[in-house]
């Protein structure tokens, strides 16, 4: 499973600190933490190592055998798959309450697989502390390793017996897993970025409901398509920029940044049944200013009327004006209509994102185009005397001129149009430093 490396999934009953203890374990603050109960929805991989051994640490929401409402029980199913596609199992209890029936549960539920389980008690603060050691014994795991996320206490020896009982048959070393390309799937809320992902990578990994803001967390899978790899990744939906946020909803939106930054390309989804917004445009614009590659994608494609996508088409194309080099699909994630295109799309924008051009083949088509037309600042005529690729991933580009245009927005969108129109770098945008 995943690359062949180790995975230990994180399992017990709700809040009580299996994302803290992620974040502990992996030295980052990846795994959102909060009071309110059920932060964890979907199921995530965190690569972690200890002692030079490394593994997959898989953070899970929080078991609960009697949900009230659709959510929970999704993300009981979510646990259960976790469950069994785990390698190892860490059973957390809180050791600050008593045994709960809620425990009891887990207890059974991970009974019944044949997985190495690592029983841990977290909020073991102090040894002067109370606690409800005794209590868990009638589990039949025998004692707990006494641990506190929050504050450090007794991790390392929780990972040496993580690390004892781990196959170490790696599949794909770390610099061939830096290599593989990351595609993160973007938009506003509820405009099916969760079933566009279980939908790319063939398996339910990530939770799918009509209420807003199912998906908290970036959660990220590798695929195998074609003999190419490829890492998906789905994020939580960016809403208009509002003066006061809850910190979830900040958190959330930190995190889905973040995933922008790291990637080459980004599927921005825009729900065919509703009208192209500004929010829409405002994702792709931050994309654009990350250096990360863009797709549009027109997404529940099966639920909208003819007329309702061309005129989200002509908005498109409207409105994206500054970027009329980004390509568009439209897909339908529920009847797998366009599915194909995706992929086919992703392979041609990491091509064109990692394109070198011979500076040689810009300079005669510079000079071509200084022949035919010319370019006027503050009555001085514009000169181009040098260009040079200097980057890929994404193209980066020195030019060297007989004055400063670093401001100057016209001078700027003519070079890049001139390269564009000949080189294409479609759906990539391009970086320039100009120098004079």
């Amino acid at each position: 499973m995943k690359d062949g490396l180790t995975v230990v999934s994180v399992i017990g009953k709700p809040n009580i600190g299996k994302s803290t203890l992620i974040n502990r374990i992996c030295i980052s603050r990846d795994a959102i933490v909060h009071e309110e109960p059920m932060i964890t929805r979907d199921r995530k991989y965190y690569k972690a190592d200890w002692n030079g051994r490394n593994f997959y640490i898989l953070d899970t929401g929080g078991i609960d055998f009697k949900p009230g409402d659709k959510l929970s029980m999704q993300i009981l199913l979510q646990s259960k798959k976790a469950i069994d596609e785990s390698d190892l199992i860490v059973f957390l209890i809180n050791l600050r309450e008593s045994l709960s029936s809620g425990d009891e549960d887990v207890a059974a539920l991970i009974r019944k697989t044949d997985k190495k389980i690592i029983f841990a008690g977290n909020k073991w603060d102090s040894d002067r502390g109370d606690y409800f050691i005794e209590d868990y014994l009638k589990l039949g795991f025998g004692y707990p390793i006494k641990i506190s996320a929050m504050h450090g206490i007794g991790i390392g020896d929780l990972l040496d017996e993580i690390v004892q009982n781990m196959n170490f048959n790696n599949s794909i070393t770390e610099a061939e897993e830096e290599n593989i390309p990351s595609i993160s799937i973007l938009g506003k809320p509820n405009v099916g970025k969760s079933t566009l992902f279980n939908t790319l990578i063939n398996e339910e990994r990530v939770i799918v409901n009509d209420m807003e803001g199912t998906t908290r967390d970036t959660i990220d899978s590798i695929l195998e398509f074609n003999n190419n790899k490829y890492r998906f990744i789905d994020t939580s939906g960016l809403k208009k920029d509002k003066i006061v946020e809850e910190d979830l909803e900040y958190y959330s939106k930190l995190r889905t940044i973040k995933a922008i930054e790291k990637s080459d390309i980004g599927l921005v989804l825009i729900d065919s049944t509703k009208e192209l917004s500004r929010q829409d445009i405002n994702i792709v614009d931050t994309c654009l200013k990350s250096g990360t590659s863009v797709i549009v994608i027109f997404s529940k494609t099966d639920k909208a009327t003819a007329e309702e996508i061309d005129n989200n088409l002509k908005q498109f194309e409207k409105k994206l004006r500054f970027a009329n080099y980004i390509p568009f699909l439209k897909v339908s994630a529920f009847t797998r209509e366009g599915i194909a295109d995706v992929f086919k799309y992703i392979d041609l924008v990491l091509s064109e994102r990692s394109k070198s051009v011979n500076e040689n083949n810009l300079m005669v088509v510079f000079k071509e185009k200084e022949e035919k037309s010319f370019i006027y600042k503050d009555s001085k005529k514009y000169k181009l005397k040098f260009i040079k690729q200097i980057g890929s991933n994404p193209p980066y580009f020195i030019v060297f001129s007989n004055m400063d245009i670093s401001k100057n927005t016209n001078i700027k969108n003519f070079i890049e149009k001139t390269i564009r129109e000949n080189f294409s770098f479609k759906g990539t945008p391009i970086n320039f430093k100009f120098k004079y």
